[in-house]
């Protein structure tokens, strides 16, 4: 808008900025590619060759306790949580789980022109459907473990989420959704199904021994993880796992994408920690009668 002394909005808005711009550090400047912490006169690591990008990748992600066997599952393995205490924890689950399905086909939505990602990404779609078998959609068949844990479906599908459950489930889809097909897969799909079939096997392990559940009620496991004993035992998430990592090493060859690939394997793993750290207050700390009164409401 052009005033009376010839000057308009925008120039007074200018001159402020620039008047003001001496207050600026450049050595706080960050990088526009990295962790917060990247400084932006640092440089980015140089590439690596693509085996071994891969290497330091699993490496971070097996050597994370919360992206593997954290507190929690120790003590489940362990059998040291109770059965409400199991039940509630397939609530979270199911929570988690039931969006998982649309974490994989945003991915391969996102891979447009990519055909060799799209491919892989919608047969893995499909196999997270059920192959299109409404009953064994693998959110199903955690409902199915729900139910052998004494938890009926309305309260599985009605859950109240943790507010890290709620976290970390919203904040994967945003990771999904708002990055580059190939930090997705990472994050998405690489981070998370690499480590599963460990933790699964030790989990259905558990509960058979723990609580006497039969094969039908741990199919959830054996389809992701594998058990030569079943039919469905192609365990599916150790394929997953594999052509993620091979997508990883023939996309990720520069050092700008490596470290957008590696800083969103960083942020999937910290989330899961969130979501981990959330199964350990609510389901163990506040069952502790150490810590009842800290979790008592403070009076009105």
């Amino acid at each position: 808008m052009m005033r009376f002394d010839g000057t308009n909005d925008g120039e007074r808005v200018r001159d402020a900025r620039n008047a003001g711009a001496v207050h600026l550090s450049a050595e706080l400047d960050h990088a526009p590619v990295g962790r917060p912490t990247r400084r932006l006169d640092e440089p980015l690591p140089p590439a690596l060759p693509p085996d071994r990008f891969v290497r330091e990748l699993t490496d971070h992600i097996r050597e994370s306790g919360a992206a593997n066997i954290g507190p929690f599952y120790e003590a489940l393995l362990g059998g040291r949580i109770p059965i409400d205490g199991l039940r509630d924890w397939v609530k979270q689950w199911y929570f988690d789980s039931r969006t998982f399905p649309s974490v994989i086909a945003q991915i391969a939505a996102s891979a447009t022109y990519f055909y060799d990602a799209r491919q892989f990404m919608g047969a893995n779609l499909a196999e997270e459907l059920g192959e299109f078998n409404p009953a064994r959609e693998h959110p199903v068949l955690v409902r199915k473990l729900g139910r052998a844990l004494g938890v009926t479906d309305e309260e599985m599908e009605f859950v109240e989420p943790y507010p890290e459950t709620l976290l970390y489930v919203e904040y994967r889809q945003h990771l999904v959704r708002d990055h580059h097909w190939l930090e997705a897969l990472a994050a998405g799909s690489y981070a998370i199904e690499l480590t599963i079939p460990g933790r699964f096997r030790k989990i259905a392990r558990a509960l058979r021994q723990q609580l006497g559940l039969d094969d039908d009620a741990l199919e959830v496991f054996h389809i992701h993880a594998g058990d030569d004993r079943l039919e469905l035992n192609y365990g599916g998430d150790v394929k997953h796992a594999a052509e993620a990592s091979n997508l990883i090493r023939k996309y990720a060859v520069t050092a700008e994408m490596q470290e957008r690939v590696r800083l969103a394997v960083w942020r999937s793993v910290e989330a899961r920690k969130v979501y981990q750290g959330g199964l350990f207050r609510e389901i163990i700390l506040k069952r502790d009668p150490a810590w009842a009164g800290y979790w008592a409401a403070p009076p009105r």
